[in-house]
């Protein structure tokens, strides 16, 4: 089935899989070929992609919309980060500091601005450590 991911950026994945796996908000679901037509609200976390050969993909989101059709899946959204690219002691320093911001946050809009600040920081953290517990997991197959 053909996957797109898709950011106002431009693509971050485009290409055939054999299954993709999402957080909406009514919770995780893997998508594999034949899915049922299909349109919901992706919630901030992981996007895994297996593709047809090779190695999977993991991407971090913070929410969007998913289309499943009978030809593609796709999800739209604002932005989405490789989880290769996080480093967890990046992460947990904006975590750090966030949590200052809110401890000193004046009025409502800094306090608002840190908690997103926060948040985001946790998605972030959440998918690179799910990214380090898989590789730590993985075993490849036997050939």
């Amino acid at each position: 089935m053909q996957f797109e991911l898709l950011t106002v950026t431009g693509p971050r994945y485009q290409g055939e899989i054999k299954e993709v796996s999402v957080m909406t908000e009514a919770g995780q679901i893997a998508i594999l070929p034949h899915h049922e037509p299909l349109t919901s609200v992706v919630a901030p976390g992981a996007v895994v992609v297996t593709p047809i050969s090779g190695d999977g993909e993991m991407f971090v989101t913070f929410g969007g919309l998913l289309e499943v059709t009978s030809e593609y899946v796709r999800i739209l959204t604002d932005e989405a980060e490789a989880a290769d690219d996080l480093v967890e002691s990046e992460i947990q320093a904006a975590i750090a500091e966030a949590e200052r911001l809110i401890s000193i946050a004046k009025d409502a809009p800094q306090l608002a601005h840190a908690n997103r600040m926060l948040d985001r920081s946790s998605v972030r953290l959440g998918v690179a450590r799910l990214k380090r517990h898989r590789r730590r997991h993985h075993t490849k197959p036997i050939q």
